[in-house]
């Protein structure tokens, strides 16, 4: 061996060791990752390529158009998701924005995954398990269970479209990554604190990521306010540091000033601006949801009962048998050890389940979203679980197969992986594959193609209007069609919005109620501009003719 020989490999081994240091010392970050990657991927591949009605996503018209002409969708506002979305779309060189719309989630729901890895091994790290149970499996049983609520049925539907509840699920993981992060913090010395300089970051975090989080959907709020309750108070009230309880706060204020776009975009003057939240009466119209509040609490009795029952089994849907009974087993173990978090995860779903369950919309079960990822790491745990008996599982299997503990924990989570992320995958991508889904966008683009230049079309439903909305205003401006949305109209602001950006085809007065005011409208340009209907059937308007024309009816000159 050469004297260069003997001085290089010291160096060479201490970069080894180096390298494989950094990477066992961050493995949980690396693998979160690539975990994130994969599911990124998955979810590409099942994209929508466009503007899409499907997985409840007709609302996707409206956040689109007022997120890229920076206006104002349908309360609550969505503030956060709106600045959020423009700023990807900033980084994406590709696709035209309903496009970026799809991706956006796909990369929010993914980012989401990621972390809840994280907070599912920081949870399980809590656990007492048996010798047997080492590190890796903790890593694999989190991978395992961040894997099937990617898969999983509902959270999978929303990551493809254009809508705010991906994003909503990322928040979810983030804060419970803080506020487990806030939470051990009070476990440690006030002295230890200080001297580590980061006693105020985790409550600063986790107040911000709750404004934020808010201001992209208010029901998580019913989340947020118990799990920072219960990373404020560590292990017992005496243990509350005000420090912290005033980052929190702090942080919660400077997240919340989100809702601050509101009014400054809406003294712009946006094509699209429900409520006109510039003044104080506008403001709280949007924020406080108004228009909406008559479906909150509003079922009860027989029906009640149907929808809990009903969400019992979406939770069998999303995780299918043996993922429900892991979940079950998880819980149970982990409930001698980790109580309070579990009580705390407890009140957080039950707040959830109980606004979802007597919400009336079709759609309000997707609000039951975190509480699926919350039982994915209760999944996690029953996993550790069946892994630290593989001892007794031997033991029982012994007269049978000769085969030792490794193979048999081989086997269950092979087992487990087919039974749960991939059957869920198998049996849902037939029908959560929107690659090939361009219903909306041939819709918009037809109903274009059959109008002439500066006409007006009447809308009343949310797939229609939004879908001509985001057409008229985004994607063919050139055209100068009017879209009038007939549920909007009999608000005042709408109505002067209209005459604002088309003068010369709103009437001088403007009658009171939906029908008188449409026909106001339509007897104004009648014989002018070509006037087109995209949902009323003919005897809707028995004074006026209507004949079909492609997938619109227009109204003929009487």
């Amino acid at each position: 061996m050469t004297r260069t020989d003997i001085t290089m490999h010291p160096d060479t081994g201490t970069q080894s060791n180096y390298l494989t240091n950094v990477l066992h010392g961050h493995r949980v970050g690396f693998i979160a990752f690539g975990v994130g990657v994969i599911t990124f991927l998955f979810f590409c591949l099942t994209l929508a390529p466009g503007l899409t009605w499907s997985n409840s996503a007709q609302d996707g018209g409206d956040l689109l158009t007022a997120a890229f002409t920076w206006g104002i969708p349908h309360p609550t506002g969505y503030p956060t998701y709106l600045i959020g979305l423009r700023a990807f779309s900033f980084a994406i060189p590709f696709g035209d924005p309903a496009l970026h719309g799809n991706l956006f989630s796909a990369f929010t729901a993914s980012v989401s995954v990621g972390l809840l890895f994280m907070v599912t091994v920081k949870i399980l790290r809590k656990l007492d398990m048996p010798d047997s149970i080492n590190d890796r499996f903790v890593l694999i049983s989190a991978g395992i269970s961040s894997l099937s609520v990617a898969a999983s049925r509902m959270f999978w539907s929303q990551s493809t479209v254009t809508e705010v509840y991906a994003l909503n699920a990322m928040f979810v993981s983030a804060i419970a990554l803080t506020v487990l992060g806030l939470r051990d913090r009070q476990e440690v010395s006030s002295r230890q604190l200080e001297s580590k300089g980061v006693g105020w970051f985790y409550g600063l975090a986790t107040g911000l990521l709750s404004g934020l989080a808010i201001g992209n959907h208010l029901t998580i709020a019913a989340l947020i306010v118990p799990m920072v309750i219960w990373g404020l108070l560590g292990n017992r009230i005496r243990k509350l540091a005000i420090r912290n309880f005033l980052s929190v706060a702090a942080g919660g204020l400077l997240g919340l000033s989100i809702y601050a776009y509101a009014p400054l975009a809406s003294t712009q003057s946006p094509v699209i601006n429900w409520g006109h939240p510039d003044s104080f009466q506008g403001f709280w119209w949007m924020i406080s949801g108004t228009v909406y509040q008559g479906y909150t609490f509003d079922v009860w009795g027989e029906e009640l009962f149907h929808r809990v029952v009903t969400s019992a089994d979406h939770l069998l849907a999303q995780f299918g048998f043996i993922g429900v009974l892991l979940g079950l087993v998880g819980f149970t173990h982990a409930w001698r050890q980790i109580r309070s978090f579990l009580i705390t995860q407890l009140i957080s779903a039950s707040l959830i389940l109980a606004y979802a369950v007597t919400y009336r919309t079709a759609d309000s079960f997707l609000y039951l979203i975190p509480i699926f990822m919350l039982f994915s790491i209760w999944i996690s745990a029953g996993i550790l679980r069946v892994l630290s008996n593989t001892n007794n599982i031997k033991k029982s299997l012994a007269p049978l197969l000769n085969i030792g503990p490794r193979t048999i924990a081989g086997l269950t989570i092979l087992i487990v992986i087919l039974a749960v992320p991939l059957f869920s995958i198998i049996t849902n991508y037939s029908n959560l594959n929107l690659s090939n889904d361009r219903e909306a966008s041939e819709y918009a683009h037809s109903a274009f193609d059959t109008m002439e230049p500066e006409s007006i079309v009447i809308a009343r439903t949310d797939k229609t209007v939004f879908s001509l909305w985001y057409q008229a205003y985004i994607a063919d401006r050139q055209h100068a069609v009017m879209p009038v949305s007939a549920p909007h109209i009999v608000f005042d602001w709408y109505w002067d919005d209209l005459v604002t950006q088309y003068p010369d085809r709103m009437p001088d007065n403007r009658p009171e109620g939906l029908q008188m005011r449409v026909l106001a409208i339509i007897e104004h340009n009648l014989g002018i501009n070509s006037i087109y209907e995209a949902d009323a059937p003919a005897e809707a308007f028995p004074e006026l003719q209507l004949v079909d024309d492609g997938v619109l009816k227009r109204f003929i000159p009487g």
